[in-house]
């Protein structure tokens, strides 16, 4: 696959600007139904996206979502599910904008854990220019006093979280097609566990 720049740059701003509309509109049904609800009703529906991607490649869904790592692969759609239930709870305790304010320390705490997990150096030109992202992200957002409560806690624990598992992915990443399958399909499958409490059936390990 070759490098494109360009067409790369404009997906990840699709890609942020489809992020903001699931948050807010998270936000929004949190207040109403109950966020287990709302997270299995999200991953629903990005479940019958990968699905239908899936089938259109040779060999179907079955061959697409094979792993040689279906532990790890359940182990990381488990812990994103649980990282957006605790931040759509952060969203309706703390409010959106406090909750990303806090959210955007991730970049740093990714940084932090690189070292005792992947083994990798990060020099000091890496940390500032995180640290200056973040106080960028911060002043964009414009939190009130919220962010200094105790609530903060919350989205602070879901950053912890999505550091983790971005970790888990750098660390024993296998073709990013299963790994997408595999945590689109496990999601959606735990989130509808969860729901209506039954223990998780892990259909996704052939």
């Amino acid at each position: 696959m070759q490098n494109n720049p360009k067409f790369g740059i404009f997906l990840m701003i699709l890609t942020t600007l489809i992020f903001a509309a699931q948050d807010g509109i998270s936000r929004h049904l949190a207040t109403e139904y109950n966020v287990l609800m709302v997270v299995m009703i999200r991953y629903w529906f990005f479940a019958a996206f990968v699905i239908a991607l899936a089938n259109r490649k040779p060999g179907g869904l079955r061959k697409q979502a094979y792993t040689r790592q279906p532990a790890l692969q359940i182990f990381r759609g488990a812990l994103l599910a649980v990282e957006i239930c605790v931040m759509i709870s952060a969203f309706e305790l703390l409010g959106l904008i406090e909750s990303h304010a806090v959210f955007a320390c991730y970049p740093l705490l990714i940084a932090a854990l690189s070292g005792p997990i992947l083994g990798e150096q990060v020099g000091w030109r890496r940390w500032i220019a995180i640290f200056v992202g973040f106080i960028g992200v911060v002043i964009i957002l414009n939190p009130g006093s919220d962010v200094f409560s105790t609530t903060a806690a919350i989205p602070l624990l879901s950053a912890i979280l999505f550091a983790l598992y971005v970790h888990q992915a750098a660390a024993r990443l296998e073709h990013r097609a299963v790994a997408i399958e595999a945590f689109g399909l496990n999601r959606a499958d735990l989130g509808q566990a969860v729901r209506l409490q039954t223990p998780l059936q892990v259909w996704l390990t052939f």
